[in-house]
């Protein structure tokens, strides 16, 4: 008899118990010292299983990315954005969410690893900046564009400066927490909620 191939459900739960495995090894050990060996251990599936979904240890880090958009970041869209909604809000309303859960899902550690490997593997340097750093560039120019049309900033405003102001906190939060000074953590929604009323409120434009 021909073996009847797993059901989507159960090759998707497969899929999500080798991810979920993955995101731990390389959040505890770093890229380079994560093995797909360990990895299959703590998924409760044989070596072979990752390899026949995900073909290396490239891929099995992108599907990790790919994991994080989907399940726990949500990437900000400028096209949401509403008439009866300032800019500013709408980049609290879309961003705290995931700033909220930054640590606990396991993205600061992604970014961190990036940071700390990402000269010595290029590409999980550009796979990060592709899929998570660069689009939401480009969604937060969209978005300080309009608010220079609607005159919530200044029109000489520079779009491309402002949303590496509006993300410093963020990254700088990452850093601290877990670099610098671990002991001393830092709340990285007060330093972004902070920020965004520095960059876009006056007497002029409150929030």
């Amino acid at each position: 008899m021909k073996k009847r191939s797993p059901s989507v459900e159960k090759t998707a739960e497969t899929r999500k118990r080798i991810t979920l495995a993955a995101l731990n090894e390389f959040n505890q050990l770093g890229y380079a010292n994560s093995k797909i060996a360990s990895i299959a251990v703590s998924a409760g599936v044989g070596k072979g299983t990752i390899y026949s979904y995900f073909e290396t240890k490239e891929k099995l880090f992108e599907g990790v990315i790919d994991y994080l958009i989907e399940d726990t970041y949500h990437p900000i869209q400028s096209n949401e954005l509403t008439d009866n909604v300032s800019v500013a809000a709408f980049i609290l309303q879309q961003m705290l969410p995931a700033i909220d859960n930054i640590e606990s899902a396991g993205r600061a550690n992604i970014a961190r690893l990036v940071l700390s490997e990402g000269k010595n593997f290029e590409h999980i340097r550009e796979l990060y900046e592709q899929k998570i750093y660069q689009p939401g560039q480009v969604e937060l120019q969209k978005l300080i564009q309009i608010a220079i049309d609607r005159k919530e900033l200044p029109p000489d405003s520079q779009p491309e400066i402002l949303t590496v102001l509006i993300l410093a906190p963020i990254w700088m939060g990452i850093v601290h927490n877990g670099i610098l000074s671990p002991h001393q953590a830092q709340n990285i929604r007060t330093l972004f909620e902070i920020n965004i009323r520095n960059i876009f409120c006056s007497a002029s434009t409150p929030c």
